[in-house]
């Protein structure tokens, strides 16, 4: 059985997957590209007048659609001051809109347009040296006066009750540095309710609840205190990016949290959350004419506007290595990052596969010499891209001592095994591994409908073509020992790389 699902999904990844000659002909009438090239899955592009483009990608095995609406937007974009806004509004999505999640929206806004004015007055308060503190008691008493009064007309937790009683599996939102995304499963039937409800969700959100969520962000903020693994990458993104905004927490920091303001979520709204810094992907049970139809009743008046990526300050060069030690009771681990190129750079792929060899699966060099052999580490790992791929960012490899080995001799020698390159180069089985589980990863991907609909939307809303990770393994398949040993050599240097220490307290 499981040969036959492998060889079904190959199948659909290489576009096999027929459609028949009236339905690819009447999508092309409607402005639409199917896909005929076999060295990719067969997905319909689609673009409205106002920039949202569609992704379909007809699969009949069962009667469930996939769903992922990706915005070009996450924690780059914030502003200085108002850190951790593109995460509020992810929250926000959540609450309801002028028409979902009220029993009169014009009452209720006129209440929560008065309690933006009470906390505008409150922050201001707050952020004072000598703060009058009767005057923060009685509007803070004001606020929650008025918070009662809006309560009224609310209804509380609509938008999932609406989607609980349409059959919804998997809805969610995430944030990153460099996107937010929006996804959920629901039956085949319930395409046009989905449209209705994201076009209303998306055109006209309210953003109720606002500071009540902002209490709840602080918390988490405060959770992540105590977390080892956030406290060990917030460091790292922290001190490895001086200048760039990957060195803001996505979540935000404290202060700047504590004083966002509704507002402030609007204009951040109205600026990102627009068609042409969108796509939709969609994957599953699809009649894609009748889909690429209700796109444009329901997005069509949707309004698009001037949009450029974020300006943002170069990182410059990193000319000395940082090391940060954290002393935390908890187990003691090591992370360091490498300055990459950035993503498309052509140096990426042997970046890719060099991550692979190093410290990815029980077979690589990191792996086999210290955890098996050695018995200095607990796990190691890498990724060649991260916190994002919109600008330059991190190499980094991670890993924890084992037993009695402290920190300081598992960097030593995993700086060992990076040397070590030079003069024992990669293998032609190491970089065939690597192209065989990059190859295998990416059909696996579409056995999930949610996932590949993830895939297409980051692919082209952040790399800027849904091919990305096709046009990339056939980067990787190029790739050469010595491309490998060029890369390592060039970029994993001490003098390139910030190193996080925890280290466990007595």
């Amino acid at each position: 059985m499981k040969l036959v699902m492998f060889f079904l999904t190959l199948m659909l990844s290489q576009g096999v997957y027929s459609m028949e000659k009236e339905t690819a002909n009447e999508l092309k009438k409607m402005g639409a590209t199917v896909e005929e090239n076999p060295q990719y899955p067969q997905v319909i592009s689609y673009k409205l007048k106002n920039g949202l483009k569609i992704l379909m990608l007809e699969k009949n095995f069962v009667p469930t659609v996939s769903y992922t609406m990706m915005f070009k937007v996450g924690n780059v974009d914030n502003i200085q001051g108002q850190t951790g806004l593109a995460h509020m509004f992810e929250h926000m999505a959540f609450k309801g809109t002028a028409n979902i999640g009220t029993k009169d929206y014009e009452k209720e806004k006129l209440i929560l347009d008065r309690i933006d004015e009470i906390q505008s007055e409150i922050s201001s308060e707050d952020k004072k040296e000598l703060r009058d503190e009767e005057k923060l008691k009685k509007l803070n008493e004001e606020y929650k006066k008025l918070t009662d009064e809006a309560e009224k007309y609310q209804i509380r937790e609509e938008l999932w009750k609406i989607y609980n009683e349409l059959g919804q599996h998997n809805l969610n939102a995430f944030t990153s540095n460099d996107y937010t995304g929006y996804v959920i499963e629901l039956p085949a039937d319930r395409m046009e309710a989905y449209f209705k409800i994201e076009s209303d969700r998306f055109k006209n959100p309210a953003m109720r609840d606002f500071y009540k969520e902002r209490d709840v962000v602080h918390e988490e903020l405060r959770m992540y205190e105590t977390n080892p693994n956030r406290i060990s990458w917030d460091k790292l993104f922290s001190n490895a990016f001086i200048a760039h905004p990957y060195h803001n927490p996505v979540i935000g920091f404290e202060d700047d949290v504590s004083h966002l303001l509704r507002p402030n979520a609007f204009a951040f709204y109205q600026k990102f959350y627009v068609p042409n810094n969108a796509t939709l992907a969609i994957v599953g049970d699809i009649d894609p004419v009748k889909t690429i139809k209700l796109a444009e009743k329901y997005f069509a008046d949707w309004k698009a506007s001037n949009i450029t990526d974020t300006n943002y300050t170069k990182e410059p060069k990193q000319i000395e290595e940082k090391i940060i030690k954290v002393s935390f009771p908890s187990k003691s681990s090591i992370i360091m990052g490498f300055k990459n190129p950035g993503i498309n750079s052509a140096d990426m792929p042997a970046l890719i596969v060099a991550a692979d060899i190093l410290a990815n699966g029980s077979t690589s060099r990191l792996y086999k010499s210290l955890v098996e052999e050695k018995n200095m580490a607990l796990y190691t790992g890498a990724y060649a891209s991260t916190p994002g791929d919109r600008y330059p960012s991190l190499f980094v490899i991670a890993s924890a001592p084992k037993g009695d080995t402290d920190v300081q001799s598992l960097d030593d020698e995993i700086m060992k095994e990076i040397s070590e390159f030079k003069n024992n180069p990669p293998t032609q089985w190491e970089i065939d591994k690597v192209i065989n589980n990059y190859q295998i990863n990416l059909i696996k991907g579409l056995e999930s409908n949610l996932e590949f609909a993830q895939t297409l939307a980051y692919n082209e809303q952040i790399m800027g073509n849904w091919k990305f990770s096709w046009n990339m393994l056939e980067k990787i398949k190029m790739v050469r020992s010595e491309d490998v040993v060029n890369v390592v050599t060039k970029y994993l240097t001490r003098s390139n790389r910030t190193t996080v220490y925890i280290v466990e307290s007595k």
